[in-house]
C-alpha cells in the first residue's frame, strides 16, 4: 500500500511539474541564429530599433534596455545613435534611410558592432487580467561589413500582476544571452 501511494505521489509530482512547465513555456517563445561570440572591449553602437508596435516610444525604451544589458555584461564603450531628427514622411515610410545614416555614423565614429532590431508588440493586453506582452527582434551587425552576425526573435506574455518593463527586460536579456561576450583587448 505504501509503495503504491509513493509511486502515485511521484507520478502526481511529475505530472504537476510537466503541467507547470507547459503553462510557463506557453507564455514565451524564442528563436535565433546560432550563438555568436563578440568582443566586449570593442566599441558598440545601439542603432535604431524600428517600432512596429502600437505603443509610442517603445523603440526608445527597448534601446535603453539593450544598452543597460550590454553595459551590465561588460561592454563599456557603447553609445546610442540619437541624432537631432527632422521627421519627414519619407523617413517614416522608409526606415532603411535612418539605418543607413546610423551605420555611416557608426563607421565614422569607429564602432565595431551595432545592435538593431524591431519592436513588434509592447503593450498590456485587453481583458480582465491585462497581461503585459512584448515581442521583438534584435540583430548584431558588423559595422565594417554591414553583415548580420546574429539575429533573434523573442516574445513573452507576463501574468496579470507583472509589469510591462519587467517583461520587456526579460525578453531583451534572453535575446542578448545568445551573444557570448569575451573580454579581450582590441
Amino acid at each position: 500500500m505504501f509503495i503504491k501511494l509513493a509511486v502515485k505521489n511521484t507520478l502526481l509530482k511529475k505530472l504537476f511539474v510537466c503541467s507547470l512547465l507547459a503553462l510557463v513555456s506557453a507564455c514565451s517563445s524564442m528563436s535565433s541564429t546560432p550563438r555568436v561570440s563578440a568582443n566586449s572591449a570593442d566599441r558598440w553602437a545601439v542603432l535604431p530599433i524600428n517600432n512596429l508596435s502600437v505603443t509610442a516610444q517603445a523603440d526608445a525604451q527597448a534601446q535603453t534596455l539593450v544598452e543597460t544589458h550590454l553595459r551590465a555584461r561588460g561592454v563599456s564603450a557603447i553609445d546610442t545613435y540619437a541624432p537631432i531628427r527632422q521627421v519627414s514622411l519619407r523617413d517614416l515610410l522608409d526606415p532603411a534611410t535612418e539605418m543607413n545614416s546610423a551605420i555611416e555614423w557608426a563607421q565614422r565614429s569607429g564602432f565595431r558592432y551595432g545592435i538593431t532590431g524591431s519592436v513588434n508588440e509592447w503593450h498590456y493586453k485587453s481583458g480582465a487580467d491585462k497581461e503585459p506582452s512584448v515581442g521583438m527582434s534584435l540583430k548584431l551587425v558588423d559595422i565594417y561589413t554591414r553583415d548580420v552576425l546574429w539575429q533573434g526573435n523573442a516574445s513573452r506574455t507576463g501574468w496579470g500582476y507583472a509589469n510591462l518593463s519587467a517583461v520587456a527586460d526579460d525578453v531583451i536579456r534572453e535575446l542578448l544571452e545568445e551573444v557570448q561576450l569575451r573580454a579581450s583587448t582590441p
